[in-house]
């Protein structure tokens, strides 16, 4: 395979809303405020404040609309910083104060809205970025603060507001940096430069604020070469982000002599925990808990994992769900597991993490399948399809992905590759045996099934059939028993899935041979790097085997495959 090969395994989540529907929301929030409202709410309220700001900027609105949802972003972001509301709720500054900006807004027309991954995802919490800022101590009389658009909206308001609490003068600007992902680019408009060139005359401090960096840190480093060349120096330029990144693997041209000309300031793993987090459980360490001495351990993507903890008595497991409205669907979907009892018990949310209570039991492995096992996923199946169905799937992306990612590993095209939506839902996306738990009284649980099906991964909401086609991939069903299970399923549900299983088991196959080679890059070296790319040869025979009558050669792919690698692709080492 061609080592400047791309795969794609994330999917673009973005979506077109009404700008009203945004701020009728906003606005019933800061309504409902109250002087006894839980920190919690006064979270929710920033998160939905940066989402408009964001939104805003990057619609054709006016620069009074704009600076009037930003207003409202700072103002949020002091009263939680100052985590004391009660005399500003009880005089009803916050709510009056935000509800006068929202309806100083007149655009109403359609705004794109991303979720913020570091929110939704890796429990990146506003509040890590202003305890950072009173760590580091500044000794500056005023700062200039450049947030990166999406999520350094809100960060940026944090960084300002605990700025000014300490007694520095702090200005904002968000930017949004432009092109491949790997060589962004930024861009600033005339009122930005007349800002920076003030607070550069003034001796102020510049920060930037952004999650990540990602795979290039392009988006850091364009921002703060954008300030360079306005005449910053580059000393008075400060990087703020989630983790300290091994500079020498950042794929931006030239990443490590331009990161290191920078200063960064990191935030590392949250402080903002549940009370009972006691045991880290994230980037893997989960299996020490859950596998005997000797078994085989399943790969993960450490960097991509939920951030999880155990109970010092190991029997509640806590799995960070989302802050604020990004983690609510996810909570009610456990919700729903819970209840049905496909899931284990759910004992609510706590500080963005759902809480499970563990049955003493064992996870499940492929020599576990019995008749009744493939009864039980049937089941469970069809109960998901129906409590968990959409209104609408687009195949579209889904089928892009299984086509590009099949003909990187091949140098092969599937033919007439066609993905039916016939019963859209917000599948498992999790289907491995070491995915179920086999309690003591023998009962046979779904573990990890609520957070994965609409997150920045494909599939995103798709036919349920994506679902059987990773049972039948992850569990490797004979004929036999793959004919069993979909017989399970359409007793069960009435849905014939059959016809249109093959062609979701070789996307379900073209997308997780992708995940794995893309996840061994990033851990190359390691014990984990060795997994993954024994799950990828796994994957690739069963997609071998599914399609090997129906490819075509493409013969100039490899030498036409030489593009700059971008986020949700990776260059991955040869399989035999």
């Amino acid at each position: 395979m061609n080592p400047n090969s791309e795969f794609h395994v994330f999917r673009d989540s973005r979506r077109q809303v009404r700008a009203a529907e945004l701020i009728a929301r906003l606005r019933t929030s800061l309504l409902h405020l109250s002087s006894s409202a839980p920190p919690a709410d006064v979270l929710n309220l920033l998160l939905l404040a940066g989402e408009l700001e964001c939104a805003l900027a990057d619609a054709p609105a006016l620069a009074a609309d704009s600076m009037a949802a930003s207003q409202l972003t700072s103002l949020v972001a002091e009263a939680v910083i100052a985590g004391d509301l009660g005399a500003a709720t009880q005089a009803r500054s916050l709510p009056c104060e935000g509800v006068r900006r929202l309806d100083s807004i007149g655009y109403r027309g359609n705004v794109s809205v991303g979720t913020p991954e570091g929110f939704a995802y890796y429990a990146l919490h506003p509040l890590d970025y202003s305890d950072l800022i009173a760590r580091l101590h500044l000794h500056k009389a005023s700062a200039f603060v450049v947030g990166i658009r999406s999520i350094g909206t809100t960060l940026s308001a944090v960084v300002g507001a605990k700025l000014r609490q300490l007694g520095i003068d702090a200005r904002r600007t968000t930017v949004r940096p432009t092109g491949h992902p790997y060589e962004r680019q930024c861009g600033l408009d005339l009122e930005q430069r007349q800002a920076i060139a003030r607070a550069r005359a003034a001796g102020a401090e510049f920060i930037v604020c952004d999650e990540g960096p990602g795979r290039s840190g392009s988006s850091l480093l364009s921002v703060a070469e954008a300030l360079e060349r306005e005449g910053v120096e580059a000393g008075r330029i400060l990087m703020v982000c989630s983790h300290q990144p091994d500079v020498n693997a950042l794929c931006a041209p030239r990443a490590a002599e331009r990161w290191r000309r920078f200063r960064c300031a990191p935030t590392g793993m949250t402080r903002h925990l549940p009370a009972n987090a006691d045991c880290y459980a994230g980037g893997g360490e989960w299996r020490q808990y859950f596998l005997t001495a000797g078994e085989e351990w399943p790969a993960v993507w450490p960097q991509m994992e939920r951030l999880r903890y155990l109970s010092c008595d190991r029997r509640e497991l806590l799995t960070f769900e989302g802050y604020g409205p990004y983690g609510a669907p996810a909570s009610s979907r456990n919700e729903a597991l819970s209840t049905s009892g496909f899931g284990a018990r759910y004992l609510g949310r706590e500080s963005g993490f759902g809480k499970h209570l563990l049955p003493f039991g064992r996870l499940l492995r492929r020599d576990d399948l019995t008749p009744e096992m493939l009864a039980r996923m049937a089941e469970y199946c069809t109960w998901r399809a129906r409590e968990f169905a959409v209104a609408d799937a687009e195949a579209g992306a889904l089928e892009e992905m299984a086509r590009t990612n099949f003909a990187r590993e091949f140098g092969e095209e599937v033919d007439a590759l066609h993905l039916p939506v016939e019963r859209p839902a917000i599948c498992d996306n999790r289907m491995a045996p070491h995915d179920w738990l086999l309690t003591r009284e023998g009962a046979v649980l779904k573990l990890d099934a609520a957070i994965h099906g609409d997150d920045h991964f494909f599939p995103g909401p798709c036919d349920i059939a994506w679902d059987l086609a990773g049972i039948a991939v992850e569990w490797e069903l004979s004929p036999a028993a793959r004919s069993s299970l979909l017989s399970h399923y359409r007793r069960a549900s009435g849905d014939n899935v059959a016809p249109r299983l093959e062609a979701y088991e070789i996307a379900y196959g073209a997308f997780r041979l992708g995940w794995s080679r893309m996840a061994a890059a990033s851990v190359a070296g390691s014990d984990e790097e060795a997994r993954l790319l024994r799950d990828a040869r796994r994957y690739r025979r069963w997609l071998r085997r599914l399609t090997g009558y129906r490819t075509r050669r493409l013969p100039q792919l490899r030498a036409a495959a030489r593009l700059p690698q971008a986020r949700g692709t990776s260059a991955a080492p040869e399989l035999p």
